[in-house]
C-alpha cells in the first residue's frame, strides 16, 4: 500500500522536494503571479496583434493594396462587407448606398465620428493633403462633371480607392484609371481622426 501510495504521488506531485527546491518554487511562485498579470496582458496583445496582422494581409491580398500594419482589424472589415452593396441614391445602409452615404456610416460605425452628408460638405470635414502622402481612410473628392465635388471616396492605398458607384454598386477603382484621373480633384484627412 505505501508502495502504491509512494508511486501516485510521484506521479501526481513529482519526486520529494528538498529545501532549496521549495526556495526556488517560492522564488519562481512569486515571479510567476506577476508573469501571469504580465504574460496575460502580453498575451492579449499578442492576440490582438496577430489578429490585426491576419486582417491587414487577407485585405492586402484580396484588395491587392499595401494597407498599414497598425490599420484597424475592425475598419478594414467594415469597408470590406460594404463590397457589392447597391446603389441607392441618398441612401447609406448596406441594402443601398450612394457615395457619401457609405462614408459617413462607415466612420459613424466604428469611430463614432459624424461626416457631412452631402460629397461637396465632406470638405469640411477634412484638411486638404499633396495625394502622394493620401492614407488608408482619407477622403477622394472628384469633381465628375468638371465643375464642383459631386463624388467621394475612402482611400485605401496604392492610389486605390472603395467608393459607390451608380452602375456597378460598391467596388474598388483605381486613380490610374482615365476616367478618375480626369476627374480626381483632391484628397483629404478626417480632422476629427487627428490624434487616434
Amino acid at each position: 500500500l505505501r508502495e502504491h501510495i509512494k508511486q501516485r504521488q510521484l506521479e501526481t506531485k513529482g519526486p520529494p522536494k528538498t529545501i532549496k527546491d521549495y526556495q526556488r518554487d517560492g522564488t519562481a511562485s512569486s515571479d510567476h503571479s506577476v508573469g501571469v498579470t504580465n504574460n496575460d496582458g502580453n498575451e492579449t496583445k499578442r492576440t490582438n496583434r496577430r489578429n490585426n496582422s491576419n486582417a491587414v494581409n487577407k485585405y492586402s491580398e484580396k484588395w491587392d493594396v499595401t494597407l498599414p500594419e497598425k490599420a484597424n482589424a475592425d475598419f478594414l472589415k467594415e469597408i470590406d462587407s460594404w463590397l457589392g452593396t447597391p446603389y441607392v441614391y441618398g441612401g447609406e445602409s448596406k441594402s443601398g448606398t450612394d457615395c457619401s452615404g457609405m462614408i459617413q456610416t462607415i466612420y459613424k460605425t466604428i469611430y463614432g465620428i459624424n461626416l457631412q452628408r452631402s460629397a461637396n460638405g465632406m470638405q469640411k470635414d477634412v484638411k486638404f493633403i499633396a495625394l502622394h502622402k493620401a492614407e488608408l481612410g482619407d477622403i477622394v473628392f472628384f469633381k465628375i462633371n468638371f465643375q464642383t465635388v459631386g463624388h467621394v471616396a475612402l482611400y485605401l492605398g496604392d492610389r486605390k480607392f472603395i467608393h459607390a458607384t451608380v452602375n456597378k454598386g460598391v467596388m474598388i477603382s483605381s486613380l490610374d484609371e482615365l476616367y478618375y484621373s480626369k476627374r480626381y480633384y483632391k484628397v483629404g484627412k478626417i480632422v476629427a481622426m487627428q490624434g487616434r
